[in-house]
């Protein structure tokens, strides 16, 4: 995996005048295409949930989401809104 920012001197002030800069970061993963981002939220709430033992309420403060915006995501991604105990 390959990181690359942007040359210094391909920067330039924003029209205000500012002189706040963020680079512009390519991530290059050779021979493989990039996750949607989607999928990485997909993932990620999978990854989240696991972590808080399938405590939904734990599991949107982790995501700073609230736990009503958590069950919408959780439909929208086909996951399972309740875990067999």
């Amino acid at each position: 995996m390959e990181l690359h920012e942007t040359d210094a001197s391909q920067r330039s002030p924003s029209a205000g005048g500012s002189t706040d800069v963020q680079p512009k970061v390519a991530l290059v993963i050779e021979g493989a295409p990039l996750p949607s981002l989607q999928d990485v939220e997909r993932r990620y709430i999978v990854r989240v949930l696991q972590e808080a033992h399938g405590n939904q309420r734990r599991a949107a403060r982790i995501l700073g989401i609230t736990r009503w915006s958590l069950s919408r995501r959780l439909r929208k991604y086909g996951l399972p809104l309740r875990v067999a105990a």
